[in-house]
C-alpha cells in the first residue's frame, strides 16, 4: 500500500502558528532603556496543533492494475520561523519588528511592527504590512525579556543556536528560559501547551526595517 501526502495549506498553517505566537503574551519592558537598535533573534515555532490532510492510498489490484482511494490522515503542523528585531528607536520609544517565514531566511509571510514606550513597555501603535500598504493591527503584547525581569532558577539549556545559561521561569501557562546573551527578545526557549519556541540564531546588529526598505 502506497500513501501520498500533499502539503497542508500554508495559509491555514500560518494562521494557527501566529495565533500560538500571540498567545505567548511575553510582556514587560527589558529595563528602562529597552533592547538595542539593530539586534535580532530568529526562532523556530513548533505548534502542538495537527492538520487533517487528504492522503492518496494505492492498493495492488488482483489483476495487476493498481487502484487508488482517498483517505485522511492527521499530521503535525510544519514548523514556522519568526524573527524579532529592533529596527528603530529614540530616547522614548523603540520599534519591535516581527517577521514570519516558512524557513529561517525565506520570503516574509507577514511583517508586523510595534512601537513600544521604553519607560512603560506599552505599545504606542501596532501596524502590519498589507498587500498594498501598511495598516493598523491589534497589539500582540509580545515584549523583550531580561533575566532581571523574571523570577526563576539558573539552568543550562541547549537549543539550535547553542548552549546558554538562562533563568528558567514560569510564564502564564508555560515555561520560558531567559538569557541576557540573547539579543532583542531575550528568550532562549519557551514551552507552552500550544507549542514550543526555540532560538535558531541571533545577532546584535544588522536588523533590517522591512516596512521602510
Amino acid at each position: 500500500m502506497r500513501r501520498l501526502h500533499p502539503d497542508p495549506p500554508c495559509l491555514a498553517l500560518l494562521v494557527v502558528v501566529m495565533l500560538g505566537a500571540v498567545m505567548l503574551g511575553v510582556a514587560g519592558p527589558a529595563g528602562a532603556q529597552g533592547p538595542a537598535v539593530g539586534s535580532w533573534a530568529t526562532y523556530e515555532w513548533r505548534s502542538a496543533a495537527t492538520t487533517d490532510v487528504p492522503v492518496l492510498v494505492q492498493q495492488p489490484g488482483t489483476t495487476g492494475a493498481a487502484s487508488w482511494s482517498v483517505d485522511r490522515e492527521t499530521v503535525p503542523s510544519r514548523p514556522i520561523f519568526e524573527t524579532f528585531s529592533v529596527v528603530r528607536g529614540d530616547t522614548k520609544t523603540y520599534v519591535l519588528q516581527i517577521v514570519t517565514r516558512l524557513t529561517p531566511d525565506g520570503k516574509p509571510l507577514s511583517v508586523t511592527q510595534v512601537t513600544v514606550d521604553r519607560a512603560s513597555g506599552k505599545a504606542v501603535k501596532s501596524v502590519i504590512r498589507d498587500k498594498k500598504s501598511v495598516i493598523a493591527t491589534p497589539e500582540s503584547g509580545l515584549r523583550p525579556l531580561r533575566q532581571a525581569s523574571v523570577k526563576g532558577s539558573p539552568e543550562e539549556v541547549a537549543v539550535q543556536a547553542g548552549r546558554f545559561t538562562a533563568v528558567k521561569a514560569p510564564h502564564r501557562n508555560g515555561t520560558v528560559w531567559v538569557s541576557d546573551q540573547v539579543p532583542a527578545l531575550g528568550i532562549v526557549k519557551g514551552t507552552f501547551p500550544d507549542g514550543q519556541l526555540e532560538l535558531v540564531k541571533s545577532g546584535t546588529t544588522g536588523a533590517q526595517d522591512l516596512l521602510r526598505s
